[in-house]
């Protein structure tokens, strides 16, 4: 067996591959940013899940549930509709500083 066949056996045997599509000219600027910080793409991508998932839950995930009661009554009452729910990231009001969305 040849060195690149008993590399990609190696990394067959111990590595899984996900593979995923992102918009023209993305993959440039992160291969930029990636070079700056001394990092490869793949090192960099798995860091990133790696700290999304380090509590155990995704942020991503969380963000799918959906608001809380409170949160959903709020945003009745400033009359946000519901098709813009989706691009709201975060919510919170404190009577100091007002309302905040994000």
């Amino acid at each position: 067996m040849d060195r690149t066949a008993y590399k990609n056996q190696h990394i067959k045997e111990h590595y899984d591959r996900i593979n995923f599509v992102i918009p023209k000219g993305e993959k440039d600027r992160i291969k930029k940013i990636c070079s700056e910080m001394g990092a490869s793409v793949n090192e960099y991508l798995y860091m990133l899940v790696c700290n999304d998932l380090a509590d155990g839950t995704s942020r991503m995930a969380e963000k799918k549930q959906g608001f809380n009661a409170e949160q959903e009554r709020m945003l009745e009452k400033w009359q946000v509709p519901r098709k813009y729910y989706e691009m709201i990231e975060d919510l919170s009001y404190t009577k100091d500083k007002g309302g905040a969305m994000q």
